[in-house]
């Protein structure tokens, strides 16, 4: 199987968050998104990271000290100052600023030379000692799962089509056996997903604790069935595990902790 062009994913992904964003009214901007910031704030943190991508000037205060380290995980004070050096703008603005840097990355990276992902990625994203799979696999995450944030603060549905959920879906697969961390050894983990991005996830903790995939027809000790909605909100630390609509069939406390534990974006 061929996998997709990762600056492809990248651009398509910024693509459908455009779309939401010319759909919204003025009395969706101010709406509450994420704790502390509204839908206007996520549009300036999409338009800040996508500006930095693309090598555009940021504004005065746009900017915040990182510690040289490998691989970490993008600090708050960073997101937060892009976001406040951006208040001072219209929310029509933003939208340009966002569609400028989306039409400007896709011209720089046009030729970035993607074969060696643990080259340093450029920008902001080598500040924080990430590499190039690291950022090309992180921006299209970063940029559905903020899109989802915008549609659910605005009434809109989730939209778990196209090819930014795919991309998410991807990785929170590949990522499932590390939401069994901690967990007794031998302990096994069925989790089914209906929807667009359907799958059955399986894994189980071997002897050294750590969790690898196995055959779901060898059954484990613990099934979870939820819709792709609900995966992929619990993945990204969207929604409330203890509100989740999950049919559980084994222990209740176990289920509580994977449940808890799928959340493993940073």
């Amino acid at each position: 199987m061929t996998r997709p062009d990762p600056l492809t994913v990248w651009d398509e992904a910024a693509q459908d968050v455009l779309v939401v964003l010319r759909e919204l009214t003025p009395k969706d901007h101010d709406r509450p998104a994420l704790p502390g910031w509204s839908v206007r704030d996520v549009l300036a943190h999409l338009a800040h990271l996508e500006s930095d991508a693309a090598g555009m000037p940021q504004p005065s205060g746009g900017h915040a000290h990182v510690d040289p380290q490998r691989n970490q995980p993008m600090p708050s004070s960073v997101t937060e100052a892009g976001v406040a050096a951006r208040r001072v703008r219209s929310v029509a603005e933003l939208v340009e600023e966002f569609e400028t840097a989306c039409a400007r990355r896709r011209e720089v990276l046009a030729d970035l030379d993607t074969s060696d992902p643990k080259a340093p990625a450029p920008g902001l994203a080598g500040d924080l000692g990430w590499d190039l799979g690291t950022w090309l696999r992180n921006r299209p995450i970063d940029l559905w799962v903020h899109e989802q944030d915008v549609r659910a603060a605005t009434g809109r549905a989730v939209v778990t089509t196209g090819t930014g959920a795919a991309h998410v879906a991807a990785v929170m697969t590949a990522a499932f056996p590390a939401s069994l961390r901690r967990l007794p050894v031998g302990t096994g983990v069925v989790a089914r997903v209906t929807g667009p991005q359907g799958r059955v996830l399986a894994a189980r903790v071997g002897e050294d604790g750590r969790a690898a995939p196995f055959a779901p027809d060898e059954g484990g000790d613990l099934a979870l069935d939820m819709d792709d909605v609900t995966w992929l909100r619990l993945t990204g630390g969207r929604l409330d595990p203890a509100r989740a609509e999950v049919r559980v069939d084994g222990d209740d406390e176990l289920a509580a902790t994977v449940l808890r534990q799928l959340n493993v974006t940073p």
